[in-house]
């Protein structure tokens, strides 16, 4: 069985005349992603293992995939996930989690009411968010000290001060 494999970035639009391409990390620092090898491409519904030069420019990435010496075929690589294998990545530190290990949790309000499960998170300038779905739509959370109480990986729920009536 094939270990997991954690998306951390997406190839991004061509870079120059030489197959190189831009590289959106989804890493934090975005240059963290310069330490994780091997990179894996999603190619279909298979992760490929790739050789890959991968260097800063400006306040981005680019890299050079092994195979790729045109532009044109670089174009066709926009949107690929890049993933590594989930053992690559660092243990987050006390309060920080993975986004992958929020999704899918029960997320509760502290007066034990059902909110629904944690569908994806995604960041804003302001701060990450969590999207928490249940049987009548979504919710937005803010996943900030403020609102988040307390994360319970274990017992596999997230609780929240949150109403069950705010939108």
């Amino acid at each position: 069985m094939a270990p997991p494999v954690v998306v951390v970035g997406v190839i991004g639009g061509p870079f120059g005349v030489k197959g190189w391409v831009h590289v959106n990390s989804y890493t934090e620092p975005p240059a963290n992603l310069l330490s994780y090898e091997p990179w894996r491409l999603k190619r279909g519904d298979r992760w490929e293992i790739v050789d890959v030069e991968v260097r800063t420019h400006g306040n981005g990435l680019v890299a050079r995939i092994e195979g790729l010496d045109d532009r044109n075929v670089a174009a066709e690589w926009r949107g690929t996930a890049i993933g590594v294998e989930a053992a690559a990545l660092t243990a987050p530190g006390k309060d920080e989690y993975y986004w992958r290990d929020l999704q899918g949790l029960q997320v509760v309000n502290d007066s034990g009411d059902d909110l629904g499960r944690v569908d994806r998170l995604f960041s804003t300038p302001a701060h990450d968010v969590m999207a928490v779905t249940d049987d009548v739509g979504e919710r937005l959370i803010p996943f900030v000290r403020e609102v988040v109480v307390a994360v319970d990986q274990d017992g596999g729920r997230v609780v929240v001060a949150w109403e069950p009536d705010w939108v």
